[in-house]
């Protein structure tokens, strides 16, 4: 189905597809929830941004037809996912060991730039994302978009930047309500919440690296 119609609005189309991209709860929205029940919004919106950013990538990909990067993620399929397998394995065992204590300030979890460094590989060794990006860019028909001239850049400009803010407005709605939820939340739920979302993260893992390997 071709959306023609909304093939001239860059920004806020972007902005939905963005937003549409952060939206199904995977590995890292998982991760911004349980950092938002330990520590702070701030905190796990620095997470939020390496995944936007990540989405910002594929996007730039498809908006300005950068080849280059598609054929790295085709050439390299393999290894990029048993890459972001591992790097989820090893997201599973931190939030696994995390000893969840939600009123002490000094205990020490994972910086949010090296956990943000993470999210950040964790979206772009996906190269299913790739494809989603491409086949959305597709549906909509982008009008004048591309590297061909000054204009074009600018109007894949504007889609990849709504893409990062839809991104990030999911970020912050959904890290948002994990914050309004947390007064309910005591330690002994949180540790739950940390067992469960590291057997998610390891299940996640594993099945890209088996996609991977296999």
């Amino acid at each position: 189905m071709n959306l023609g119609w909304l093939a001239t609005y860059h920004l806020p189309v972007g902005m939905l597809i963005g937003l549409v991209a952060a939206a199904p709860i995977g590995p890292v929205n998982i991760i911004v929830i349980q950092r938002t029940l330990q520590k702070s919004i701030r905190s796990a919106l620095a997470l939020g941004l390496g995944a936007a950013l990540g989405d910002a990538v594929f996007a730039a990909a498809a908006a300005f037809g950068l080849t280059a990067l598609k054929l790295l993620m085709d050439d390299h399929h393999d290894l990029i996912r048993v890459v972001g397998g591992l790097i989820m394995i090893g997201f599973a065992v931190v939030v696994w060991r995390t000893a969840p204590h939600l009123d002490d300030p000094v205990r020490k979890i994972p910086r949010a730039r090296h956990m943000a460094l993470a999210t950040f590989m964790m979206t772009v060794t996906n190269p299913a994302t790739l494809l989603w990006f491409a086949a959305t860019f597709g549906s909509i028909g982008f009008r004048g978009i591309g590297h061909e001239s000054p204009d074009a850049l600018i109007n894949a400009a504007e889609v990849v930047i709504g893409v990062f803010l839809g991104s990030m407005l999911w970020w912050l709605f959904i890290s948002g309500m994990a914050r309004w939820a947390r007064g309910w939340v005591d330690d002994r739920h949180l540790l739950i919440f940390n067992h469960v979302s590291a057997v998610v993260l390891l299940l996640f893992g594993l099945a890209a690296l088996a996609a991977g390997l296999f």
